[in-house]
């Protein structure tokens, strides 16, 4: 609580007393928003331009366009036209007969030609009356045709009576459909009977027509399952266009072959207005501005201005090439997005890299026409390509990471294609997709591992690589320490297990606290006899000097140690905890010994110049300093072992751990650390395991008296004596 409360109030000193400070940072942030607001702008503008061709059906064009190059691709317009074709044929159509309509129509028959006979029979004198009867009875039936019925003899009566229901049932026997009806009527008078005279084939025709109706229709289920089934049946017609190749030529019609083929080039953009200008300049300007948010509360503690930098450009250098590769069909998977993430992942953590790669698939997926495929291509190709090279501590980490974005890259993309529905997955685009992927996986691989040296060194970002290199015991200022302090360099390889362990176990970076630690005295290298663990079988030249003096040489290992890593160009995160180390300590043993001499001193002239701890890795570094050389000095002074006590040890340990711990606390040296009082804990834990397994009581093992052996007889000395 009294840090938390000394760190606030820090704060609002910041706050009141540095005002040109917060404008500075202000304006940094604003800078990093345009540089990003201004690129989208002029890439938008420039996409709205180049879609200035707005080709229709129809028209004149006014220009010859070209493939770019080769492609062989469905043509969806006259894969459609065949399979209509094939949809439409008349074959296709399933007809069902309708048996009933035989009878009714044959028992309708019966009924009129019984009407009339009942008017022949009743016709009397009155042979008009009879005449209209007979009209009435049959529609259509004219005076003529109805008066001769009437007068008709019996003989010609019964032929023609017989012979309408003979065609009538003929007829019906057959397949009548209702677009073959009339041409069915038409054909009567051929199919009646030659033995009839011309005046009864004529009465037969007139009485039978009226009853001439279809007796099948068409089964619609059947007929549409038919038809789909020819639809289906008919294969995709592919196109193929050479590069060079004109699609359409200056002067003459477009065709809708042409423009199919304008859209699959990316040649016809005939939707863009001013209206969807705005719209896709205001959702990219949301982007860019919610992306510098993130990044604002991702590294408002260790943002550096370098870093800030190296995203802004690698991100718009990334979104400039990808709007003009990723909407090519053949390249859109092949394009190296993740190689970006992969590189900042590297060279700075992978918090970052993460926050990188969905905001450059967001902004992709928007360039392509809004594509969510594309978005989640790039944005798992990245993630997988950062996780697995983020702390590349080997150059075939490189090598994996280009095999898992080429293989993300190929499962996201086709399992997309079969989710998102957005055309057949046959072999050809499986190989394609795949091949894409491949190269995807190669170029991103190969451009991180090309350029992150020499970013990390122009940047002057440090690197796990390189800091694997400088924590070779063959470097100069190692060999050295080594060789002239070989008690520092013992120090400094405890300390380094104790910090890395600590570490790793609070989120900090492993690599970077052990590296540093091994530098982190490296000033003792000019005057190592000043050092208590270099003075074995030597006099301590602290005996002889006043404690002002000691305490101003031991304090100089800190500067001196500073200038040296500067002068050997050390990283600067290493040259900042070996400056932080000890951060503003007090040397408690000479101002106590000062003290004891009744020495007019000040405790300023006994702290270390500082400053205190700004990172969590210079903290550790600050404790498990402090806890090794504690336990070490306890140790050398037996402080550790009771032979009566099995507990002594470890409870000794804690006691010496709690206190520095404490000490480093109260005395304010973390609370510019951003390390929690959980993690303090956790490194308190970390100590405590590993310097029990180092310091645990030894059993003292017991002397063997042996027997005396006699001496070895030369058997040939012998003989000749």
């Amino acid at each position: 609580m009294r840090s938390l409360l000394r760190r606030q109030r820090d704060a609002v000193t910041v706050f009141s007393l540095a005002p040109n400070q917060r404008a500075r940072e202000v304006l940094l942030w604003l800078g990093v928003l345009l540089s990003l607001w201004l690129p989208t702008a002029v890439l938008v503008y420039g996409v709205w331009e180049a879609s200035g061709v707005t080709l229709r059906p129809g028209q004149i064009a006014d220009r010859t366009i070209k493939a770019p190059y080769t492609a062989t691709f469905e043509s969806q317009l006259l894969t459609q036209q065949a399979r209509q074709e094939a949809y439409d044929d008349a074959r296709n159509i399933v007809l069902v007969r309708d048996p009933s309509v035989e009878a009714a129509q044959l028992d309708a028959l019966n009924r009129l030609l019984s009407q009339i006979e009942s008017i022949r029979a009743q016709r009397g004198a009155d042979l008009a009356a009879a005449t209209q009867q007979a009209q009435a009875a049959l529609e259509g039936l004219s005076a003529e045709d109805a008066q001769l019925l009437v007068s008709l003899s019996d003989a010609s009566w019964g032929r023609i009576e017989g012979e309408a229901r003979r065609l009538l049932s003929t007829v019906l026997a057959e397949d009548v459909r209702s677009d073959n009806v009339a041409q069915i009527k038409e054909q009567l008078p051929d199919r009646v009977s030659l033995e009839l005279t011309a005046v009864e084939r004529r009465l037969v025709v007139a009485l039978v027509r009226p009853f001439i109706r279809p007796n099948v229709r068409i089964d619609e289920e059947a007929t549409r399952a038919a038809r789909e089934a020819a639809a289906q049946a008919v294969p995709p017609v592919m196109v193929t266009v050479q590069e060079g190749q004109a699609i359409v030529r200056d002067g003459d019609p477009v065709t809708p072959e042409a423009i199919e083929k304008l859209e699959y080039f990316g040649l016809l953009s005939p939707r863009e207005t001013w209206p969807e200008f705005l719209g896709l300049l205001g959702l990219l300007v949301l982007w860019a501005t919610a992306f510098v948010v993130a990044l604002y509360r991702s590294m408002q503690h260790t943002r550096q201005t370098r870093q800030l930098l190296l995203i802004v450009g690698l991100v718009v250098l990334t979104v400039l090439a990808g709007r003009l590769v990723i909407v090519v069909p053949e390249l859109r998977y092949a394009f190296p997005v993740a190689g970006t993430v992969m590189l900042l992942a590297v060279l700075l953590d992978f918090r970052t890299a993460t926050l990188a790669s969905w905001f450059l698939a967001l902004a992709l997926g928007i360039l392509d026409d809004f594509s969510l495929l594309t978005a989640l291509v790039a944005g798992f190709a990245g993630l997988a390509g950062a996780a697995v090279v983020w702390r590349a501590e080997r150059t075939m980490t490189f090598l994996w990471g280009g095999a898992a974005v080429a293989t993300t890259t190929a499962t996201t993309a086709l399992v997309g294609l079969f989710a998102l529905g957005e055309t057949v997955v046959d072999l050809p685009l499986a190989g394609m997709v795949l091949v894409q992927s491949g190269i995807n996986g190669v170029l991103s691989s190969s451009l991180c591992f090309l350029s992150f040296s020499l970013l990390g060194r122009l940047l002057g970002i440090t690197t796990h690589l390189q800091l694997l290199e400088l924590a070779h015991p063959t470097q100069p200022l190692l060999a050295r320490l080594a060789r002239e302090a070989p008690g520092t360099y013992h120090h400094s390889l405890v300390v380094g297990n104790l910090a890395e362990a600590a570490a790793e176990a609070v989120g900090a970076d492993p690599l970077l606290t052990r590296v540093a630690v091994l530098y982190h005295d490296i000033g003792k290298v000019l005057h190592p006899e000043l050092y208590v663990e270099n003075q074995a079988n030597r006099v301590n030249v602290h005996d002889v000097l006043d404690p002002v003096t000691s305490a101003r040489l031991i304090k100089e290992h800190v500067t001196e140690g500073v200038k040296l890593a500067k002068r050997a160009r050390l990283p600067k995160p290493i040259v900042e905890i070996i400056q932080q180390h000890h951060g503003t300590t007090l040397i408690k043993y000479f101002y106590a010994k000062a003290k004891e001499l009744g020495l007019p001193v000040e405790e300023e002239e006994f702290r270390y110049p500082g400053p205190r701890p700004q990172s969590k890795e210079a903290a550790i570094v600050m404790l498990a300093d402090s806890v090794e050389a504690a336990v070490r000095a306890a140790a050398q002074a037996g402080k550790l072992y009771d032979p009566s006590d099995p507990h002594a040890t470890a409870r000794r340990l804690t006691e010496i751990v709690d206190r520095v711990i404490r000490e480093r606390l109260e005395d304010g040296q973390l609370d510019e650390s951003d390390l929690t009082l959980r993690q303090i804990s956790e490194i308190r834990q970390v100590f405590l395991s590993l310097l029990e397994g180092v310091y645990h009581p030894r059993v003292e093992y017991p002397e063997v008296a042996r027997e005396p052996v006699a001496a070895p007889v030369d058997e040939r000395a012998a003989a000749e004596a």
